[in-house]
């Protein structure tokens, strides 16, 4: 869980400070609208943290960690931006990379 409130604040920190607005809202822009390109897998992944905390069942935890799945896939691409820094894009991959190796011990 921690690291999943690290990676949120990541990208939202990369987001929020390197990037320009580009009106093709075009990921390898990094525009700052990929934060709502992304926002119904944020909703659905916070969704289903709470769900899961509320009631730690089997299914609730699979939902958990599909809907975590679905949020590292939908930040990925933005990794390219190439406005960012290597640093920005390297601290973006290794929490992505974290979180990605993260998701089968979300539930134990």
């Amino acid at each position: 869980m921690l690291r999943l409130i690290s990676l949120l604040i990541l990208a939202t920190l990369l987001g929020l400070s390197s990037c320009k607005k580009d009106e093709n809202n075009d990921p390898e822009y990094c525009a700052t609208a990929w934060a709502n390109a992304v926002q119904d897998e944020l909703n659905t992944v916070t969704t289903a943290a709470m769900t899961y905390a509320q009631d730690p069942t089997t299914p609730n935890c699979n939902a958990y960690k599909a809907a975590y799945q679905d949020y590292i896939d939908a930040l990925e691409p933005y990794g390219n931006c190439s406005l960012w820094t290597v640093q920005q894009k390297t601290d973006l991959q290794n929490a992505i990379d974290d979180a990605r190796d993260e998701i089968d011990t979300l539930c134990d």
